[in-house]
């Protein structure tokens, strides 16, 4: 006897993108069945409300008819919103057997954290490397490890976004090693780019390549060099002006307009690179939340994310209101039942001019009168917001 199935996913938003720098979500699959729809919209319901950007929360639940029985599958990463979706269910008045789990996997038994062991890890929207790259971790930062699929881990970074690293570009660890990395004497890669060597001496074969933003253990110093090691054990030797003690460099940052229009100005010509937040290349909000991050702001990972952050500016016609290191959010407006949605982002440098990642790291200005004026982003911007504090 064949057993006739079908499923209905809400699935967690790892897939695609819009132009620029904001994600798509995946569709739903739908069917004729009019209980599993009603099922299905109920769990819609609670996604709308407790995890409408699912790139930063973990929502995949699902709906399957076996035989005459309905049954959630998939998974959440809270409690409570797993409690809201039994209970929103209940009020359609149909019976589901629940078969949602709550990450991180049994398998990866105590090892739920991880430490990005390459100057880049890649992180893809999917578990495989065809798939669109949606953001960077880089060297020495901490992630959360929620699930595997052969040799892809579904991580989490600091600032809440969910991709997938595959095997080897971080060390799964457990959160007593995570504290043990973060206690270690760090220290934070301050030029663009360098090598760690085997020996400590110029030409000596290379270990592992750094970036701006990296961070190393200190192990001892050499002379003009640092003796590092990696988060994987790898250990070599580094030039001492190519970084500096991490807990100094974070004291040491003033996040002024200035000091922002200056570390902006340091990544012109830099390309473009979808998903990118690193000096190799990085999207138009990889630029901004690298260039506040060197002085010491952390900002959300996608545009529409970093939309939600700091106070809105008021946009007269002549941006008067406008001051230096305020973020601009260009996009579509709303029009009819579609919402409004941010894509681009960019900081404004003051005289109208504003700085932004977009088919390289370029200035570009809101006048239209102006030689370097970009009519599209004229016509697009939205919004503006101030994240600097004291402004």
């Amino acid at each position: 006897m064949k057993r006739n199935w079908f499923a209905l996913l809400v699935i967690v938003a790892l897939a695609g993108m819009l132009p620029a720098c904001t994600h798509l979500n995946s569709g739903t699959r739908s069917s004729d069945a009019p209980q599993s729809g009603t099922v299905l919209r109920a769990i819609q319901g609670v996604k709308d409300q407790s995890a409408p950007d699912s790139h930063v929360v973990i929502f995949t639940v699902g709906v399957q008819q076996e035989g005459r029985n309905l049954v959630l599958t998939g998974a959440v990463d809270r409690a409570e919103v797993k409690a809201e979706i039994l209970k929103a269910v209940e009020r359609t008045g149909l019976k589901a057997a629940d078969r949602i789990t709550l990450p991180p996997a049994e398998e990866l038994e105590d090892e739920v954290w991880g430490i990005a062991s390459l100057s880049v890890a890649n992180g893809r929207e999917k578990p495989e490397h065809s798939a669109e790259m949606g953001t960077q971790i880089l060297l020495g930062q901490v992630v959360k490890v929620w699930n595997r699929a052969g040799r892809w881990f579904l991580v989490q970074s600091a600032d809440g976004y969910l991709a997938w690293l595959e095997k080897g570009t971080f060390v799964p660890c457990t959160k007593e090693q995570v504290q043990v990395w973060n206690n270690a004497s760090l220290l934070f890669v301050t030029v663009y780019e360098d090598l760690i060597l085997e020996r400590p001496e110029a030409g000596a074969q290379p270990v592992s390549d750094v970036v701006m933003g990296d961070l190393v253990k200190k192990n001892s110093e050499a002379g003009n060099w640092f003796a590092v090691e990696l988060p994987d054990g790898r250990t070599g030797f580094l030039p001492k002006p190519s970084a500096e003690n991490y807990v100094a460099w974070k004291q040491a940052r003033r996040a002024t307009p200035e000091n922002i229009e200056r570390t902006a100005r340091m990544f012109l010509g830099r390309p473009y690179l979808w998903g990118g937040n690193s000096p190799k290349g990085m999207d138009c909000s990889g630029f901004t939340k690298l260039t506040f991050l060197l002085n010491g702001i952390d900002l959300d990972r996608n545009a529409s994310e970093q939309a939600r952050q700091g106070m809105e500016v008021p946009l007269d016609p002549d941006l008067r209101e406008l001051k230096k290191g305020d973020l601009l959010f260009f996009g579509a407006r709303s029009r009819g039942d579609k919402p409004e949605k941010v894509s681009h982002v960019a900081i404004y440098l003051g005289e109208k001019l504003f700085i932004q990642s977009s088919e390289r790291v370029r200035v570009n200005s809101l006048d239209p009168n102006s030689p370097i004026a970009d009519h599209h982003f004229i016509q697009t911007l939205l919004h503006a917001r101030r994240v600097l504090p004291g402004l």
